[in-house]
């Protein structure tokens, strides 16, 4: 059985902070970089709800994403009613379109 790292809240901390000021500088910046940005806390949200993170901390990503412009729902529940679309050999895709 995998053991999943939980995080301490110093780490949240650290972790709220960083993606705080990344959305930050991004949104000072002009919006073609915003896909590269959304996609990187696509990753970091589902991380996050993957080792148990707190609502804070969950609620920093997810509003980083929606002011760059991303709506769409990570939530556990929203991916398991979500059908999976893939293009052979891109695994990434269906993160990348969800």
């Amino acid at each position: 059985m995998t053991t999943i790292p939980q995080l301490d809240q110093n780490e949240l901390s650290i972790l709220q902070r960083l993606v705080t000021d990344l959305v930050t500088k991004q949104l000072g910046h002009a919006t073609a970089g915003h896909v590269d940005m959304i996609a990187r806390l696509q990753h970091m949200e589902q991380a996050a709800w993957t080792t148990g993170a707190d609502r804070q901390t969950l609620q920093v990503i997810t509003s980083g994403r929606r002011l760059l412009g991303d709506a769409s729902d990570l939530t556990p529940d929203a991916l398991k009613r979500r059908p999976v679309r893939k293009r052979p050999g891109d695994r990434s895709y269906a993160l990348r379109h969800a």
